[in-house]
């Protein structure tokens, strides 16, 4: 075995590219030995094999550089050991949000194809639906930028010239199972009543939905419903998953209300407005 070995040698033993060692070599992570002071080609001595399959065992593991460098030039092995600990467990939490990124990614799609399938153009129904939870977002200039908009339907509340939005959690998880608690802590749940609700669908870009609000209200009149002056409105088909907004679908839902009993102001409250 040669004593020494250029940078391209040294890269083909662990498949890289040479340009990453160059990268340890400026960080200080693996210095060559031998530098040529005319040309200034590297070369390593073969020993420094072993702390190079180290820092790639390192990166596999998700550790930043800095923290290899730290690992690399410290003796101690219990101090090494904690390191490894830790970045379990790092690693534990990375793996638990991933399962319920995966989890609420499945949802989401059941979700879209339930909802899409039941859908008609042009028709309405009355629908009984039981209590849903959700979590308030606020005014549509906090929703693109809001995590839970990411992960799980967006619901409108329609009253008059206000809107305020939310997230609908699924109607089939536990409350304590909804994933992402650092987001959840910082929101109020709030439940969408059980009940009757007229229900209908908007097709197309958000900016005419209020055409298709209006006609929900002149269904209901039409029927001789009492129903609330707020209309749900939960996204199905929208911006995450179709890049068209001609193809967008939105359900429109307006709670039929008993002839005696709750009104609208006493179990919706909007979330933060401007």
């Amino acid at each position: 075995m040669k004593e020494f070995l250029s940078i391209g040698e040294l890269a083909k033993i662990f498949d890289m590219d040479v340009q990453l060692l160059r990268h340890y070599d400026a960080k200080g992570l693996l210095v060559p030995q031998v530098r040529n002071s005319e040309n200034s080609r590297r070369f390593y001595h073969f020993d420094q094999v072993y702390p190079l399959a180290t820092i790639r065992y390192l990166r596999r593991l998700g550790y930043p550089l800095a923290q290899i460098r730290d690992f690399l030039h410290n003796n101690a092995l219990r101090d090494n050991l904690e390191m490894l600990s830790e970045q379990a467990e790092k690693l534990r939490r990375q793996c638990d949000e991933l399962n319920a990124t995966i989890q609420i990614i499945q949802q989401k799609v059941e979700f879209i194809d339930r909802e899409q399938s039941s859908s008609q153009k042009g028709k309405f129904s009355v629908r009984t639906f039981p209590r849903r939870a959700f979590l308030h977002i606020g005014d549509e200039i906090n929703l693109f930028t809001h995590e839970l908009f990411y992960f799980y339907p967006t619901v409108g509340f329609y009253r008059g010239e206000r809107k305020w939005f939310g997230a609908l959690l699924y109607e089939d998880t536990p409350v304590q199972e909804y994933h992402f608690p650092e987001l959840m802590a910082e929101q109020t749940l709030s439940y969408i009543p059980a009940g009757e609700y007229l229900c209908g669908y908007h097709y197309g870009p958000y900016l005419t939905i209020q055409d298709s609000i209006d006609r929900l209200f002149e269904e209901a009149s039409r029927r001789e419903l009492r129903v609330d002056d707020c209309v749900i409105t939960p996204n199905i088909v929208d911006q995450c998953c179709e890049g068209h907004p001609e193809n967008y679908i939105t359900g429109l839902e307006v709670r039929i209300l008993p002839e005696e009993g709750i009104t609208a102001e006493e179990y919706l409250m909007p979330g933060p407005v401007g």
